[in-house]
């Protein structure tokens, strides 16, 4: 299973980030139908659900696949693979124990969780069974990707989403239905039956990895029965060592993502105080958490794809003594990193309009679009501090990243409560909040990579994806800006703005490639995402 080529860790990350793409892409592609159906009540109600049950995942069981990999493949890496499969038993009976805790938390807890938007409840609880199922997952996840084959993983995110967008869809219609009219419980069952097709996307998840643990049994139990290690791990020492990882990781990710419930509580807390009812509430947070949050996470989940491919590689570069080999690695992700966050947010900030426009056509379309723009740039700040979070995980010091996150979100905590009470931004001030707390996160995790691995961000770093987009967005502004001003009859109307986008989306793609990789050598372009390719097709542009 295990991969010895050069440059593994990029290609695996490759192959994650394309399929995290397609994921994201299709979950927020669903989210259209899906609001239509809730309406813009129900889109704060199915927000306030999901953040809550974002939370109860990452305490119960989210940092497991993190855990299991880097656990597992440092025993991979001394050829212990009985005491790799020790550790793989060990972990299902850890999920078992702390799922069927999350997903009692989420049932019972949901009426005192959510206190003050009553008629999130029920999506709530409807997510309790999947909160159970999501740690088997993730403990699969996990365990192949120490292995450093990211395949599995990726075949099953996208097998997820596909049946999560059909099974959201269809099911947020069906119990939304016979409410339409009656926004207030339209939105109560359309979020209920959007949240339905979360569980059914973990079980289809769940049942890929079956398969692929199936189809790999016979050369597993061939590797343990050829194992001659006589130092073996009891289980006990196996759930300390899971134990050891997963806490810190737990804290780490918890804070990280506590963001959300944060800025949550003190939006709808110090809003309803002013006076607002829990279904304007519900409107305000809808249009960040709801619209605009999804569109910034795509190109974050990529820096995740890289994160995750980083921890085992870094780990293994570790234990074997090799610490240049995890500073090439690591330097290798970072560039990657930024060669895809940073066009990204460029493109977001400048198609903020027609991206919200084709997405969800109607009320408060200015408004999601400006907050999207003023976004954008967090996209940046979050994908390095994603990808730095791993770079410390696989060095082995896990609480580095708890007490960074821990620091950016007391910051948070400032900056929302002063926004939204005092200067009465609303809503813009989570967004002003969040950029504060990525950036804060970003500058504390490099400090600390620095500190422990002597890696250093370097200027040059930045030089060439800057430049490639600043040109980029020249184009796309060019492409889709001034047809709308000089023929706004005729742009203005849903499918010119979207023929408009979609032109000036594939023509900031080709800018950047072209000036990116003018400005790289041959050997250097083909360790980017599909880097030999651009190659090729610069060479027959005789561009190279």
């Amino acid at each position: 299973m295990a991969e010895t080529k050069r440059g593994q860790v990029a290609r695996q990350a490759a192959f994650l980030m394309a399929a995290q793409l397609i994921s994201s892409v299709i979950g927020l592609l669903y989210r259209s139908p899906l609001h239509r159906y809730m309406g813009e009540v129900g889109d704060g109600y199915y927000q306030y659900a999901y953040e809550w049950y974002t939370i109860i995942l990452l305490i119960a069981s989210y940092s497991i696949p993190s855990a299991v990999s880097k656990v597992t493949a440092e025993r991979l890496a001394v050829k212990q693979y009985r005491n790799a499969n020790k550790v793989f038993r060990a972990a299902l009976i850890y999920v078992t124990i702390a799922g069927g805790i999350g997903a009692s938390v989420a049932f019972f807890g949901a009426p005192f969780i959510l206190s003050k938007q009553p008629d999130a409840v029920l999506a709530l609880r409807v997510l309790a069974p999947t909160l159970f199922l999501s740690g088997f997952l993730g403990v699969f996840r996990g365990y192949f990707q120490a292995h450093n084959t990211m395949k599995p993983t990726a075949i099953s995110q996208i097998a997820e989403q596909i049946l999560n967008a059909v099974f959201s869809v269809l099911m947020a219609y069906l119990l939304a239905k016979p409410y339409f009219g009656n926004d207030i419980l339209q939105g109560k069952y359309g979020a209920a039956g959007g949240t339905i097709g979360t569980g059914a996307g973990v079980v289809t998840g769940l049942l890929v990895m079956l398969l692929t643990y199936a189809i790999n049994r016979k050369v597993i139990r061939r590797r343990i029965a050829k194992d001659r290690h006589t130092e073996e791990e009891s289980y006990s020492e196996v759930f300390r060592v899971i134990l050891m990882m997963c806490t810190p990781i737990i804290l780490a990710t918890c804070v990280y993502q506590s963001l959300s419930i944060v800025d949550q509580v003190i939006f709808t807390n110090v809003i309803t105080a002013k006076g607002y009812t829990s279904r304007q509430v519900s409107i305000l947070y809808g249009l960040y958490g709801y619209r605009v949050k999804p569109i910034i996470n795509i190109p974050i989940a990529l820096a995740s794809a890289t994160s995750t491919a980083l921890i085992p590689a870094v780990a293994t570069s570790i234990s074997a003594g090799s610490k240049k080999g995890a500073v090439a690695k690591v330097d290798e992700c970072i560039k990657m990193t930024l060669f895809i966050s940073i066009p990204s947010a460029v493109g977001i900030a400048i198609l903020s309009y027609p991206i919200i426009y084709a997405l969800y056509p109607g009320r408060n379309m200015a408004a999601a679009a400006e907050l999207l723009s003023l976004g954008a740039v967090s996209v940046i700040f979050y994908s390095l501090s994603t990808v730095t979070n791993g770079v410390l995980q696989g060095l082995g010091r896990p609480s580095v990243p708890v007490r960074n996150s821990a620091i950016a979100l007391g910051v948070n905590v400032i900056v929302t409560f002063v926004t939204v009470k005092y200067l009465g931004w609303h809503v813009y001030g989570i967004v002003a909040a969040v950029v504060i707390y990525s950036f804060t996160i970003m500058l504390l995790n490099a400090f600390s990579i620095r500190k422990y691995l002597g890696y250093t961000h370097s200027v040059s770093q930045f030089v060439t994806p800057v430049k490639s987009a600043v040109i980029m967005g020249a184009a796309v502004a060019a492409v889709y800006w001034a047809p709308k001003l000089l023929l706004k009859s005729v742009f203005d109307r849903y499918l010119g703005s979207a023929v408009l986008m979609v032109a000036a989306v594939v023509t900031g793609i080709l800018v950047y490639f072209a000036v990116y990789g003018s400005n790289l050598s041959d050997q250097e372009l083909r360790r980017i995402p599909m880097g030999t390719r651009i190659l090729g097709i610069l060479r027959k542009l005789h561009i190279r």
